[in-house]
């Protein structure tokens, strides 16, 4: 029923999407990310959930305005289940280091190359559409997704809903108990912020995730090169 909703009301929501920009949307975890491109020669970037391509295309510009001396590159993978959306997608990202896939989570079947592979994982306004008893499966997915510093930033929107896109209820509490099970922890978390859509009952906060220091995960997956 949500992807339907997305692929049927594609052209409506892509207007809706770029009529707020990155930064308005993110601002409240960019030194997460300024410290990522301070740090790494070469970005791996994961954007779950990546509609027309905002974000991604957002960020696969960083470097494109840089001086030609500045030797770093930045890849992002869009994952879009919304087929028609990702279509929208595809041109709005055109001529840009974007690679477009249809999948979905939990389990994100088709990125299984990409095992440890990303810097920055982005889920901006899909967690709630997760039901409770696959978020365990999807954190787990992501996590394995996740190079061993990377950063994990998951949205939470709070409040009704009028459309037939079906939402779950979400918050940092069963979030931060649910990452356990897959190695990660929160290191950041925003209060509610509002909705920069101008929806007066709809509310967001962001938490930023890394994996556990340590863990059995990190030992057993991930190398920690140095």
């Amino acid at each position: 029923m949500t992807t339907e909703y997305y692929n049927d009301n594609a052209e409506l929501l892509a207007r809706q999407y770029l009529s707020t920009t990155f930064e308005e949307v993110h601002s409240s975890w960019l030194p997460h990310l300024d410290r990522l491109f301070d740090e790494a020669s070469a970005l791996s970037i994961l954007d779950v959930g990546a509609g027309i391509g905002r974000d991604a295309a957002y960020l696969a510009r960083q470097l494109s305005e840089q001086p030609i001396t500045v030797e770093q590159s930045v890849e992002v993978v869009a994952v879009e289940p919304a087929h028609l959306l990702a279509d929208l997608g595809k041109k709005h990202t055109k001529g840009l280091n974007v690679t477009w896939i249809v999948d979905s989570l939990p389990r994100l079947n088709r990125l299984a190359i990409y095992q440890n592979g990303f810097n920055l994982i982005l889920l901006s306004a899909v967690w709630m559409h997760i039901p409770e008893a696959e978020r365990t499966t999807a954190l787990q997915t992501l996590a394995h997704l996740l190079a061993p510093n990377g950063r994990l930033v998951i949205t939470l929107r709070h409040g009704p809903n009028s459309d037939t896109r079906i939402m779950h209820p979400v918050s940092v509490d069963e979030l931060q108990e649910i990452a356990k099970k897959a190695h990660l922890e929160v290191i950041d978390s925003t209060d509610k912020e509002t909705d920069k859509l101008g929806r007066t009952q709809v509310f967001w906060q962001t938490v930023v995730l890394e994996r556990i220091k340590n863990s059995p995960a990190n030992k057993k997956l991930l190398p920690i090169k140095g």
